[in-house]
Order: structure tokens, then C-alpha cells, then sequence
């Protein structure tokens, strides 16, 4: 079992590993072709764009898997339904654009956010035949399509790069992993649309999907709330200074984090009537996100001085301090984050809406309060709100689970330690030693941090891997 959740878990992590890479990969490259303007323009483009991107699918193929059996006319009904809705995104965003560009008054910004429409589209286009190869656990086949996209994103982003295309080049990226994706996971995937007609009825999957789209709406002005407020009030390069911190500091929630989510989904899906049982899903999923994600962010956060400059050009040095500030409290959200999967599996959408509400009204409160002292205050305001939430955070968890906070705590402990000693290293390291030398001191201190954490909890993280196994 510890092995079919490896598999798994670790194909999906493999690929959205090598889509997060892709976008890091080629930034000593593009950082020197474009400036912060540009890139605060793409984050700020993309800040609506992804708004409607999670209202594409509004948790409905999620909604489908929970299901015991499979009803073709069901599946049909919510891949015609989803189609019209992805229609009706682009074409809004489409409409919008003009008024964004004025709104942050950057003309850019009208044409990148209409090209950038597409995506809402392609994603819901996609999102039932996705669904169908997640519920036959073709894990693997949906890994191969992300390398697939994320290969030729990779070579998108750096032929326009080179050629002077400015944000056009991270836009051109974007709609090529988005295509790629789409025609890839519709080749692979069994399932196929039939003409639109007897519409079965779908009550129970729209108020899922009511639920999850104000999860969705929160979730984006969560993450994206910063940009918004940096570019409104700071401008497009602190915008763009934080933007290109937040490629750094997403990674592991897109690399690790969302794999492990997908999987841990479908195991409580599984086990949902076995509260003890969930609670140790749970448990087990903060132990194994703590040891995968601790350790790289610790040695990046260290050693982000030193590597910044020499990889990106001294124009983004500054990111490195965002990215040491903010590190630790994307940390602790990424090892607790399947708090929120728990409450969809168990179909506990409004508990997970209230608490999604709740965390996300003290959250741009927190950075409304620290964006006059600048975005290092942002980023040092961002970890503190992670620490001072947490104890609520697993209240909620608690209230559908006998889930126990010291726990949660213990699960992470010796990845914590093992990672504080990885950051203390880089840290001091960085005050004796160049660029190229920091370089390979990072690599050889993220595994050696790797085993520190792993080694004296070996037993108890196989037994985790079994928990989340299938």
C-alpha cells in the first residue's frame, strides 16, 4: 500500500515538480530579458485570470469522484454544463480587460489579459475527462501529460524571451501549457462527451460546486490579494519584485503539496464513515508534506542572499529577502494544508467556506497593515499570520475529525528541527563563500537536511505512506 501512494503520488509530484521547474529553470534566463515592470504586469494580468480559472471547475469533477458508481449521463451532463461555464468566463475576462488596464492605469495590461482569457476555457474543457482518469487512478498518464506541458512551456518562455517579447513570453507559456494539457489529457482520458441531451439532473453536484466556488473565489483573493494591493498602491516593480518571490515560495505547494492533496482526497473519500481513521490520514499527510517541503524552503531561505543576485542579476536581489521572510509561514500553510481537502471529502463545504472566509479576511487585513511599511513588511506579516492562525486552523479540522493539535505538531517537529539546522548553515555559509560555491553548498545541505529529517522518524514515515496508500 506505502508503495501504490508513492507511485502515485510521487508521478503526480514528479510532473507538477517539473511544470513548477519549468517556471524557475528559465528565470536566470528571462530575468535578464525582462524588468519587475513586466513581470508585475503578468502578475497582475494573471491576478483575474486565475480568479476565473477556479470558477472553471468549481470542485465539480471532485464532485463526480465522490460518487459510488459511475453514471455516464451524469458525467455527460457535467461536462456540457462546465463547457457553457468556461465560455462565459472568457468572454468575461475578455470584456474586463479594458477595465483592468484602466483600473491600474497600464495599458499593457488589456491585450495580456485577453489572450490570457483562454485559460478559464481550456481548463473546464477539461476538468470531467481529468476527473475521469483521477477516479481509474491513471495517476501516472496525468503525469506524463503535465511533463508533456511543462517541456514545452519551457521552450515557449525562453524562444520569446530571447527575442524580445517582453510578458508576452510568460503569456505565451501559460496558453501552451494550457493547450498541451488539454489535448493530452483528452487523448489519453476514455472518456467522451456525447451530443448534449437527456440532462440528468444535478442538484447535489451544484450545491457542491456553490460551496467550492466561494472556497475558489476566497482561495484566489488569498493568494492573490497582495499582488492586487502591491500593484495598486506600490506600483508594478514591488508588484513584480513580490511576483517573482511567489515563483519561489508556490513551488512547493504546486510541486508536493497538490499531489499529496489529490491523493489524500480520494483516501478520505474512501474512509469518510472511519472518523479515527481520517484523523490519521490527516496526521500522516502533515508528517510526509513537513519532510518533503521543510528542508528546500529552509536551505532557499538561507542561502536566497547569495543566489538571487548570481542567478537572476542584481536587479531581484531584493526578492531574496521577501522570500526569507515569508518562507516560514508558506511552511507551515503547506504541511497543514489538507485541512481543506478533508472538509470536501467529507462533504463539509460550509464549514470549509466559513473557514476559508474567516482566514482570508484576517489574512489581507494583516498585509492591509503592513504594505505602508513596504513588502518586506508583507512577506514578515504573512508568517506571522500562518503561526498565530494555526491553533484555529486545526480547530477547524477538529470539528469533523478527532484530530489533536500536539499531534500535528509532533508530526512536523523533527522536519522543523531537521530544516532549522539546514537554514543556520546557509545562513552562515553565505557570509564566507561566492556565489558558485553556495550553489553547491545549497545542493549538498538540501540532502543532507533531507536525511536529518528522515532518519530518525523512517518507521513512522512508512507507516504514514501506508495510511495515505489507497
Amino acid at each position: 500500500m506505502a508503495r501504490t501512494f508513492l507511485f502515485n503520488a510521487g508521478s503526480l509530484g514528479a510532473s507538477r515538480t517539473l511544470l513548477a521547474l519549468s517556471q524557475i529553470l528559465v528565470l536566470p534566463v528571462v530575468s535578464r530579458y525582462l524588468t519587475p515592470s513586466e513581470f508585475g504586469d503578468m502578475a497582475i494580468a494573471m491576478s483575474i485570470v486565475v480568479f476565473a480559472q477556479m470558477l472553471s471547475d468549481a470542485g465539480m469533477g471532485r464532485s463526480l469522484i465522490r460518487q459510488p458508481s459511475y453514471d455516464p449521463a451524469e458525467w455527460n451532463s457535467v461536462f456540457w454544463l462546465l463547457a457553457a461555464v468556461g465560455t462565459l468566463l472568457t468572454l468575461g475576462i475578455a470584456a474586463l480587460a479594458p477595465v483592468w488596464a484602466a483600473l491600474f492605469d497600464r495599458p499593457a495590461l488589456l491585450w495580456l489579459v485577453a489572450v490570457l482569457s483562454v485559460l478559464p476555457f481550456l481548463n473546464a474543457l477539461t476538468a470531467v475527462a481529468t476527473a475521469h482518469m483521477e477516479r481509474e487512478g491513471r495517476f501516472p498518464r496525468l503525469a506524463l501529460i503535465r511533463v508533456g506541458a511543462g517541456v514545452a512551456g519551457l521552450v515557449t518562455v525562453l524562444v520569446l524571451a530571447v527575442f524580445g517579447a517582453g510578458a508576452w513570453s510568460l503569456v505565451g507559456q501559460q496558453v501552451v501549457i494550457a493547450m498541451v494539457q488539454s489535448l493530452g489529457t483528452w487523448i489519453q482520458s476514455s472518456f467522451r462527451p456525447t451530443r448534449p441531451h437527456n440532462f440528468v439532473p444535478l442538484g447535489g453536484h451544484i450545491r457542491f460546486a456553490t460551496d467550492n466556488i466561494g472556497v475558489s473565489l476566497l482561495f484566489s483573493a488569498q493568494r492573490q490579494g497582495p499582488i492586487l494591493l502591491i500593484g495598486g498602491i506600490l506600483g508594478a516593480v514591488p508588484a513584480g519584485l513580490f511576483s517573482m518571490s511567489q515563483r519561489f515560495l508556490t513551488l512547493p505547494r504546486n510541486a508536493i503539496a497538490g499531489p499529496v492533496s489529490q491523493v489524500v482526497f480520494v483516501r478520505i473519500a474512501k474512509a469518510q464513515a472511519a472518523r479515527e481513521e481520517v484523523a490519521e490520514i490527516y496526521v500522516a499527510s502533515c508528517r510526509v508534506l513537513a519532510v518533503a517541503v521543510f528542508p528546500p524552503m529552509a536551505v532557499l531561505a538561507g542561502s536566497g542572499g547569495s543566489l538571487f543576485p548570481f542567478l537572476l542579476s542584481d536587479t531581484w536581489a531584493s526578492a531574496s529577502v521577501i522570500v526569507a521572510l515569508a518562507a516560514p509561514g508558506v511552511m507551515i500553510d503547506t504541511a497543514t494544508a489538507s485541512v481543506g481537502v478533508m472538509l470536501q471529502a467529507l462533504d463539509r463545504t460550509r464549514l470549509r467556506l466559513r473557514m476559508i472566509a474567516e482566514r482570508t479576511l484576517l489574512r489581507t487585513i494583516a498585509v492591509a497593515i503592513a504594505l505602508p511599511f513596504g513588502i518586506e513588511a508583507v512577506a514578515l506579516a504573512l508568517t506571522l499570520f500562518s503561526i498565530a492562525y494555526l491553533p484555529r486552523y486545526l480547530w477547524f479540522a477538529a470539528r469533523v475529525a478527532p484530530i489533536n493539535g500536539s499531534a500535528v505538531l509532533s508530526a512536523m517537529t523533527i522536519g522543523a528541527l531537521a530544516s532549522a539546522i539546514g537554514w543556520v548553515a546557509m545562513f552562515y555559509s553565505a557570509q564566507f563563500y561566492g556565489a558558485w560555491q553556495m550553489l553547491g553548498l545549497s545542493c549538498a545541505t538540501l540532502l543532507l537536511t533531507w536525511v536529518l529529517a528522515i532518519l530518525p522518524q523512517m518507521s513512522r514515515l512508512h507507516r504514514a505512506a501506508s495510511i495515505l496508500s489507497p
